[in-house]
């Protein structure tokens, strides 16, 4: 069976947090790989392909294939009933890392570009009725610019997927037009593709 690329080219700041806060200067910093570079979590590509898939099915869209989010992506957790071990998923998703080439160039550079990468944006709350901020309200978070990342998706071992799983999946990548925190409030606008590996 054959492994496949996601591409996520993001097109505006992006949050994929760790759940790990700046200190005094922002609530919530980009997760990092060992190398101080952007990275979206496996596991949050699998929820929203999971999504989309469970939306495209809602829709009607996959008749013929009842369950295919569960069979490629497992069963969710509120959906299991007490007592009972989760039926795993046949894919495995990675994170989403910077192409090699460049990932390489950036581990290697020491001239401060990897700082370049990322972007501090704050936001307050407004009292209506003065039009001053409000006391305390200021938050700020760490974003990271606009970038080309890429994720492998492969059949786990034993697992067989279904023959058509990445025409299917390719069918609702449209479904998922941002990553990470604060999709719908503008950040992390994306274009997804699957692509086969050589």
């Amino acid at each position: 069976m054959n492994a496949y690329t996601l591409s996520i080219e993001v097109r505006s700041y992006w949050h994929a947090g760790g759940g790990r806060g700046g200190g005094l200067v922002v609530d919530a910093v980009v997760h990092r790989d060992a190398d101080g570079l952007p990275v979206l979590s496996g596991r949050h590509l699998k929820g929203l392909l999971r999504d989309a898939l469970e939306r495209a099915q809602a829709w009607g869209w996959f008749s013929d294939s009842p369950g295919i989010a569960a069979r490629l992506f497992g069963q969710r957790t509120e959906t299991i009933e007490t007592g009972t071990i989760p039926e795993c998923g046949c894919l495995r998703v990675s994170d989403a890392r910077l192409p090699g080439e460049l990932a390489s160039w950036l581990r290697g550079e020491d001239s401060g570009l990897r700082s370049l990468l990322y972007h501090n944006l704050f936001q307050t709350a407004v009292d209506h009725a003065t039009g001053s901020a409000l006391n305390k309200s200021l938050r700020g978070i760490e974003v990271a610019v606009p970038l080309k990342l890429a994720a492998h998706l492969a059949p786990v071992p034993g697992r067989e997927p279904p023959p058509d799983w990445a025409d299917r999946l390719r069918q609702v990548l449209p479904l998922v037009d941002a990553v990470g925190a604060q999709r719908t409030r503008g950040l992390g606008r994306a274009v997804l593709t699957l692509e086969e590996r050589p």
